[in-house]
């Protein structure tokens, strides 16, 4: 049973490290607290640090951000605080939790068995493509920011293949941020492609929430030098790697095959389902004679392959994207983008000296999460990334482009609340869109 008092001099809006500030609570027994503890950071993800003794346990709990001097919130925060005396901790939490954030922490009483400890933080996982993409390099520079600047939070980053998995990983909580194409969640919503036939109906997505969006990405096809393939319609009767296992790629490079007149069920082209380290090595072995890959510029895998082969960059024909383009489904989503030259050879050092200018594809990818995720968590997250960008930016130079008036362009579900406050606050979004 949990007994709290509120010290006669402390007002609810004291800082957090005042030793007078907050409601005290105190228990009997260590265990019982400890679990009621582990239980309301798991639900509300309340920063704690512990330090007890056998025989007493005091908890302190402090307004930490969100609160003004304005009477009517102050006011509110009062009479929900107040609830302590009737409800416990559990209760007054619950009930201040739109209100405001809390630190807690629970604190010795005459005699501490020694220094606090931070509580674990709060841990999510950040799933992209691949550990080649710059998708994924921006995952580890966000978890560096998320430790250095104390956000309460740890990322793990991990690479787990194609966007309808990342997708569905986040609805069923396999891991907590996911990275798709923005159209991706319109086809999973309408049941297209690789989401057509499915057990899930569109409501099954309704759980998923936006927390940002960025350029970030090209489509990359590339072959051996000297092969003679230029543009897709060259593929005939030759073999080429669409996309990843589980991956959408596969989809749309099918679609941009059959624009350039090329029908792999008629066996006019093999295409092939590899992850991108297989696929760049059957390219160089000349097992395949054409690789698609996605990600920034320079791609990784590529940069690497550069430096053992001689490779070129396959293009697309204009004509026949504008063909595809009517056709398929959000296409609206996806821009035609060229590639000089001298912009190819400087991502590679040189390693890569394009003839001629290289016609490929474009579309933005949002950063997705469950709508579960607790709004103050989504706004540390979005508040840490983008109050550091300059780091973000030098992980890469695709993620150089990276811009806060672009955070929520082109994106096709609804923002994160958490993340929303934060752009309101930049004034990147208005509080009634």
């Amino acid at each position: 049973m949990l007994r709290c008092r509120r010290p006669a001099q402390t007002t609810a809006l004291q800082r957090p490290d005042s030793r007078n500030s907050g409601w005290i609570c105190e228990t009997d027994s260590i265990k019982d607290i400890k679990t009621t503890y582990k239980a309301i950071y798991k639900k509300y993800h309340i920063p704690i640090r512990e330090n007890a003794e056998a025989s007493r346990t005091r908890i302190r709990i402090d307004a930490l951000r969100g609160m003004e001097r304005r009477g009517g919130e102050e006011g509110q925060m009062r009479t929900s605080m107040g609830r302590a005396w009737r409800g416990g901790l559990a209760a007054t939490l619950k009930a201040a939790a739109g209100t405001m954030a809390f630190c807690a922490w629970v604190a010795a009483g005459l005699s501490p068995i020694g220094p606090a400890a931070a509580a674990d933080p709060v841990e999510v996982k950040f799933a992209t493509i691949s550990n080649t993409s710059d998708e994924y390099a921006l995952g580890v520079t966000w978890s560096t920011l998320l430790d250095k600047t104390r956000s309460g939070i740890t990322m793990e980053v991990v690479a787990h293949g194609g966007t309808p998995k990342l997708l569905r990983g986040v609805v069923d909580k396999d891991w907590d941020i996911g990275i798709i194409a923005s159209p991706h969640l319109l086809y999973a919503r309408d049941g297209l492609f690789m989401f057509k036939g499915r057990a899930e109906d569109g409501k099954y997505y309704d759980d998923v929430r936006v927390l940002l969006t960025l350029e970030s990405g090209v489509a990359h096809y590339l072959t051996r030098a000297g092969s003679g393939i230029r543009t897709l319609a060259d593929l005939r009767d030759k073999s080429i790697a669409v996309g990843t296992p589980g991956g959408f790629s596969g989809t749309v490079n099918l679609a941009l095959l059959a624009a350039h007149g090329l029908d792999p069920a008629k066996g006019e082209v093999k295409a092939q389902y590899l992850e991108y380290s297989t696929a760049m090595d059957e390219l160089r072995n000349g097992m395949l004679d054409a690789v698609y890959l996605w990600g920034g510029l320079p791609q990784g895998a590529v940069a690497s392959a550069a430096l053992q082969s001689d490779l070129a960059y396959v293009g697309l024909d204009p004509a026949a994207m504008e063909s595809w383009r009517k056709t398929f489904p959000a296409a609206d989503y996806y821009d035609l983008v060229t590639l000089t030259p001298e912009r190819i050879s400087t991502a590679y050092d040189g390693h890569l000296k394009p003839e001629a200018p290289v016609v490929s594809w474009t579309t933005r990818m949002q950063i997705i999460v469950h709508r579960d995720m607790p709004d103050d968590v989504a706004y540390r997250l979005v508040k840490t990334l983008w109050e550091n960008i300059d780091e973000v930016r030098q992980a890469s130079r695709e993620l150089s482009i990276m811009s806060l008036d672009q955070a929520v362009q082109s994106a096709s579900g609804i923002i994160h609340p958490g993340a929303k406050r934060f752009y309101v606050e930049a004034g990147v979004m208005k509080p009634q869109s």
